[in-house]
């Protein structure tokens, strides 16, 4: 499980990175990322210090629920090993989407792509 302070909770963060994050995508996974602007929203507190992630895993992945909370269980681990070792840098805001092929995918392909996006985007320490 992430730590509160780490998780992308709210529906108004999520529209704020939709609309204001940049598209990043790999083999299995896609990911928004927003590199936070605290004056940009002044009203909602964001400070650089802040790291929010977000998981999403459509039902068209899978219709069943157990397939999609376990992609996103394998995605959010990956995760934590990174803010774990303090790999990842703060004020950015991330929400990682499952493809339809990452269903079949090992743990360790799901973690390369995770890896590739980070390196790619310039939010790896």
């Amino acid at each position: 499980m992430l730590p509160r302070e780490n998780r992308l909770t709210k529906m108004k963060d999520y529209e704020i990175l939709f609309k204001e994050g940049i598209f990043c995508g790999a083999s299995l996974i896609t990911a928004k990322i927003w590199k936070i602007q605290p004056e940009k929203y002044s009203r909602r507190k964001y400070t650089l210090e802040d790291l929010k992630i977000g998981f999403l895993v459509s039902k068209k992945v899978s219709k069943r629920a157990v397939d999609r909370n376990r992609l996103k269980r394998q995605m959010r681990e990956v995760i934590r090993l990174l803010l774990k070792d303090k790999r990842i840098d703060s004020g950015y805001m991330i929400a990682f989407s499952a493809k339809n092929n990452s269903l079949d995918a090992e743990y360790k392909n799901i973690e390369d792509n995770i890896n590739h996006l980070l390196h790619r985007a310039h939010c790896l320490v």
